[in-house]
């Protein structure tokens, strides 16, 4: 739930931005935030703000290694890193807790369009043997 829920802020289109975030996060993951909860005593919304801050730490670190932790495990490691990284990035940005530094709907399709299918290192091998 977007933080203008809980502190009765007017809602604007912003608060869908912010969902859309979590899905974009879920889909990454592999799993609904609800269901990363590791203490019951934490609330969906704790959970959330502990991700995005440790994800925060991540993308600013400039290491690429935490991605196919975070990544869905599934995958077995099929995936491009830049991408998911890169989807990791927009997610985030959504669910900024102040709404002003969120972007727009608009901004995020086209930073999903813009980015280019680039060959995952899994790729690279098959195609450099």
């Amino acid at each position: 739930m977007a933080p203008e829920w809980t502190t009765n802020l007017p809602i604007t289109a912003k608060v869908d931005v912010y969902s859309y975030g979590v899905v974009l996060l879920e889909m990454v993951v592999g799993s609904r935030v609800s269901n990363l909860m590791v203490d019951e005593e934490d609330d969906v919304e704790g959970t959330l703000k502990s991700l995005v801050r440790m994800l925060k730490g991540k993308l600013e670190s400039g290491e690429e290694s935490w991605v196919v932790e975070i990544v869905d495990s599934r995958l077995n490691g099929q995936f491009n890193c830049k991408q998911a990284e890169e989807i990791v990035e927009i997610a985030v940005s959504c669910l900024e807790e102040d709404r002003n530094k969120r972007p727009t709907m608009d901004s995020v399709v086209h930073m999903l369009l813009s980015y280019h299918d680039e060959p995952s290192s899994h790729e690279e091998l098959a195609v450099n043997q």
